[in-house]
């Protein structure tokens, strides 16, 4: 097998390369939609082809969008390990609506395109109001996913088991037994969980590891999420509007597109005021709880240490610690002597595991429990 290692910094790119695109598709409805309510209210026309323009733009950038999403979506099967698992578990429902919901993006944008001009102002915003709605839908779906991935939800305290610095992930709505399986399975074979779960048979003697396939939309973190990053995407979406107009302003002088952009700015300003010092707050707390070595990341917390103004916007308290990546190790290395025979042995499986469709039986009583995810890192590079 290819070492997929040199692929994932291209895998990344391109998804950064989306959200360029989403942050578009979210801000310039909205840009859209302040353009004809204008034009209805004064029947300027300044407003309706500034409206036309941006939609074009819109169409243009949603085609490129779709484009880049699928070759991404390709990224994410073919190179992230245990991305294939989680589409047929957690993300399965989250992915199945939001197909639906991209149907629908395709088909009112369209009836807006087509519609914009020969229909009166409140139907095309009725139409651009639909079409806002299944795109925002969307966003909400990837999310739920995306952050799962970040926190998994409905794991309860198994991410504990090897990570003992992790919190529990709500109520626990996995066989931990299968779940366990499929992981030691990607150390027995030296491959991703991805290859792991396509060969042939795996998936029916493994059998059903999920019990609520909604569980991914429980989650306190995505929650938050959703709200932080679709505002977020919006805001940017309509930065780039502003500044567009802005610059064909101060290109030309003419007043007509300082015109556009004032009531663009106050859009704005009032979801600038929303995002900043309400939602990106919750969202960094979210972080905190959940996602511990993110904020460490974030902060380069290498080492813990004391910083009492970052320590009281995130904990609430100035005289806590920032937690680091050696407390983190130190949490591992609590495990002792426990192996991972001793998880096998825990959840009931065999001390000595065998998937047979996977094509390999290793003892795994001589693994060290702390080093387990350096383990599976280990074998899966080998692979």
């Amino acid at each position: 097998m290819s070492d997929p290692q040199p692929l994932l910094p291209l895998s990344a790119l391109g998804v950064y390369f989306h959200g360029v695109f989403v942050s578009l598709t979210f801000g310039l409805p909205v840009a859209i939609g302040v353009m004809l309510w204008k034009y209805w209210k004064t029947g300027d026309k300044d407003f309706y082809r500034a409206a036309r323009l941006m939609t074009a733009v819109l169409a243009v950038n949603f085609a490129l969008g779709a484009i880049n999403g699928t070759l991404v979506e390709f990224g994410l099967v073919q190179i992230w390990p245990g991305v294939n698992l989680a589409i047929a578990t957690f993300a399965f429902v989250p992915l199945a609506l939001e197909l639906i919901a991209f149907a629908n993006e395709i088909a009112f944008l369209i009836l807006f395109i087509v519609t914009l001009g020969r229909v009166k102002p409140p139907v095309s915003l009725a139409i651009l109001a639909l079409y806002a709605g299944f795109a925002y839908f969307s966003g909400v779906l990837i999310t739920a996913v995306n952050t799962w991935m970040q926190a998994p939800w409905g794991v309860g305290p198994v991410a504990q088991v090897l990570y003992p610095f992790m919190p529990e992930y709500g109520p626990n709505v996995v066989d931990v037994q299968k779940l366990v399986a499929v992981k030691l399975a990607a150390v027995a074979t030296g491959q991703p969980i991805s290859l792991v779960v396509e060969k042939p048979g795996v998936a029916q003697e493994v059998g059903v590891v999920l019990k609520d396939p909604m569980v991914a939309f429980y989650s306190p973190y995505a929650l938050v999420s959703i709200f932080h990053n679709i505002i977020a995407a919006t805001l940017i979406g309509l930065a780039v509007a502003i500044v567009g107009w802005a610059f064909r302003y101060f290109k030309t002088g003419d007043q007509k597109y300082l015109k556009i952009v004032k009531p663009l700015a106050g859009v704005f300003a009032v979801l600038f005021v929303i995002q900043a010092p309400v939602v990106a707050h919750f969202m960094g707390e979210m972080v905190v709880k959940y996602n511990p070595t993110k904020f460490a990341l974030m902060e380069g917390a290498e080492k813990t240490h004391y910083n009492p103004i970052i320590a009281f916007v995130a904990y609430g308290d100035p005289s806590k610690p920032i937690v680091g990546f050696d407390q983190f190790e130190e949490a591992c290395l609590s495990h002792g002597d426990t192996t991972v025979g001793d998880l096998i042995k825990a959840v009931g499986l065999p001390n000595t595991l065998t998937l047979q469709s996977a094509g390999q039986t290793v003892d795994f009583s001589k693994y060290s429990l702390c080093k387990a995810g350096r383990l599976v890192s280990a074998r899966s590079a080998e692979g």
